[in-house]
């Protein structure tokens, strides 16, 4: 039956004067389609879709849909069903789209059929109903609890911040007493001042120097710099010198010193320059006398004599 309804609209189609091509591009079904319909093969998608395509095939080739439909429905039954039917017929087989769950009596009137249908439909309604109204009270309960969860959740995040303010605060005071890099360097100067013999004096840019000593050095800081000196080969010096400062020491023949970050460092003795080059964070040893500066290899220290 199938194989004849296609022969039909194929009949149909070359009668209207179209190739499968132009049907195609009338109806924007593709090709393949409608060769497989053409073939009386109506396997090749859900009905659904196989529906929409004769549909569409119907109307363009002077069809009427509905009708053409039906008689796809009967082909697919092994029914006849002609493409023109009266109306009695297709009544006849048309199906039925809701079930009906009691068989109508034929003397009730088509009114009472009618609250028949209907009433199964309020009482759905009405069903349908009750779940909303318990729906929209737990709503209002879940918005209740959702309300106190936000409260709960915008508290705990402020405690949080606090505590991370209270630590964080916390720590940077510790980090300052633990490394207080300026009180240090300071009290190492003034270690260093206590600890120089009585006829050496610390000089700033607008002191002189008062000493009985021959040799008078001085050390000028661009940047931080730690200085161990040697004096005569039997006492030394130790200290560190902050950036844009200086510092005097003296001794009878020599000194023998190393300089940390010695690029930062300038020297002068007896208020002569110092030809003494450095590199900035290198370690730099040297000698230096009346004779000029000598440049070590090793750390200086006390000889014995």
């Amino acid at each position: 039956m199938l194989d004849k309804f296609a022969d039909e609209l194929r009949l149909q189609r070359e009668s209207s004067g179209l190739t499968l091509q132009q049907l195609a591009n009338k109806t924007r079904i593709d090709l393949k389609f409608l060769e497989a319909i053409d073939q009386g093969n109506f396997a090749f998608l859900p009905d659904i879709y196989v529906k929409a395509f004769l549909k569409q095939y119907a109307k363009t080739i002077g069809l009427d849909e509905n009708i053409t439909l039906k008689k796809f429905e009967a082909a697919k039954e092994n029914r006849e069903f002609n493409l023109n039917p009266s109306v009695e017929e297709v009544k006849a087989v048309e199906p039925i789209k809701e079930p009906v769950t009691q068989a109508p009596k034929i003397e009730t009137p088509i009114v009472e059929v009618q609250k028949s249908v209907v009433k199964p439909v309020s009482q759905l309604k009405s069903y349908a109903d009750e779940p909303k109204h318990k729906s929209a009270e737990d709503e209002q309960k879940a918005n209740k609890q959702l309300m106190i969860f936000g409260l709960g959740g915008v508290g705990l995040i402020i405690i949080a911040a606090l505590l991370y303010l209270f630590i964080f605060d916390k720590s940077d005071k510790i980090v300052v007493e633990e490394t207080p890099i300026d009180e240090v360097i300071e009290q190492s100067n003034q270690r260093y001042v206590e600890e120089q013999p009585a006829e050496q004096i610390i000089v700033d840019s607008t002191d002189t120097i008062v000493s009985s000593d021959s040799l008078h050095l001085t050390f000028y800081a661009k940047e931080t710099a730690w200085v161990f000196v040697v004096l005569d080969n039997n006492r030394t010096q130790e200290f560190t010198l902050n950036a844009n400062s200086k510092f005097t020491i003296n001794a009878l023949s020599e000194f023998k010193a190393t300089v940390g970050n010695s690029g930062g460092v300038t020297l002068q003795m007896n208020n002569q320059d110092v030809d003494f080059i450095g590199r900035s964070g290198s370690v730099r040893h040297f000698k230096l006398d009346k004779n000029g500066l000598i440049y070590l290899n090793a750390p200086p220290k006390i000889e014995q004599q």
